[in-house]
């Protein structure tokens, strides 16, 4: 596959997924510290999360709202599977029952303070997103009962000298075995008016290719 193809399909959601687990790994959350969430898992970001996560050899559980996505997120390498609800079912504790060791999240709001108050001790979860709302109605009994860590993920305003080391990672160690496998379908740029409803409505898994001829 063309360089180019393969920069496309990773895209920013690509590249923020591998930024997501660079964070992770920065403060110390490696496969021996225990399970993974990631949120939205058969998005952009949360697909590639959940392939790259796996292929270091983390133990990743992936949520989706969607049942019959089950099987495409086993494939990409999710060794259990929750609903939306299992993470967050309306109720924000200020802590609840430790569950993960750490969290990759493209959602946010209500969602996120519920997973913080999950995050096993010295955990840490990466945030990228703000699908679930702005607002965060958590406390501080996470971070100074437990020492959780929030990380912040930007992927505008990155650093070159780290964009380098993450795309480098992205075509070694991060690369998932068929990238092709990450693209829900191919579209024309005339066409993409009438795709993006579907995106909006979160109808599609992994990533539309946009051909430009």
């Amino acid at each position: 596959m063309h360089v180019f193809k393969e920069a496309m399909i990773f895209g920013t959601a690509g590249f923020t997924a591998a930024l997501s687990i660079s964070k992770l790994e920065h403060n110390n959350i490696g496969p021996e510290s225990g399970e993974i969430l990631v949120t939205g898992a058969t998005g952009g970001v949360g697909s590639f999360a959940v392939s790259m996560l796996a292929k270091l050899g983390y133990r990743v559980v992936a949520s989706t709202g969607k049942e019959t996505e089950k099987e495409y997120l086993y494939e990409l390498g999710a060794k259990d599977i929750i609903s939306r609800e299992e993470v967050f079912n309306g109720i924000i504790r200020p802590l609840d029952q430790q569950l993960w060791a750490g969290a990759i999240d493209p959602v946010g709001g209500e969602p996120l303070a519920s997973i913080l108050s999950k995050i096993q001790y010295g955990g840490s979860v990466a945030v990228s997103g703000l699908t679930g709302g702005m607002a965060l109605p958590t406390s501080v009994h996470p971070f100074i009962l437990r020492g959780v860590n929030l990380l912040g993920v930007d992927s505008v305003y990155c650093p070159m000298e780290t964009r380098l080391v993450i795309w480098n990672r992205l075509a070694t160690d991060l690369k998932p075995a068929n990238l092709l496998n990450f693209v829900h379908k191919t579209v024309s740029l005339e066409a993409l008016p009438d795709t993006l409803p579907d995106i909006l409505n979160s109808k599609i898994r992994g990533r539309i290719l946009v051909e430009i001829s």
